[in-house]
């Protein structure tokens, strides 16, 4: 398919995702093998969002660490990002997105 195609449907999936609306303004790809976010502390902060507060006590129970997990290593947002395992400084961490990081906020 043409590039533009790709590109139009990537940006249509992606806003019909409500994971990446979560992710989006948070973290940024950078494709350096070196920034790392766990997946765990990304659901940490998720749960601390308004949306998620909101939300009624039955589909929270739906929004599990591992459903949370699981929803972003199949997002095609992320694809080829996610690894279950990666050992670094003799440490192994676990449901890790490698190229992403925290965005940093300007002013601060």
């Amino acid at each position: 398919l043409c590039d533009s195609i790709t590109e139009r449907t990537d940006k249509a999936l992606s806003s019909m995702d409500d994971i990446y609306e979560f992710i989006e303004p948070r973290y940024e790809r950078t494709g350096d093998a070196k920034d790392k976010i766990q997946a765990k502390d990304m659901y940490e902060e998720f749960i601390q969002t308004e949306e998620y507060n909101l939300l009624e006590k039955a589909e929270k129970r739906m929004w599990s660490k591992k459903k949370f997990i699981d929803t972003l290593s199949k997002n095609i947002n992320f694809k080829g990002d996610f690894k279950e395992r990666v050992k670094e400084k003799g440490a192994t961490m676990r449901s890790v997105f490698i190229n992403w990081r925290k965005k940093v906020v300007k002013g601060s």
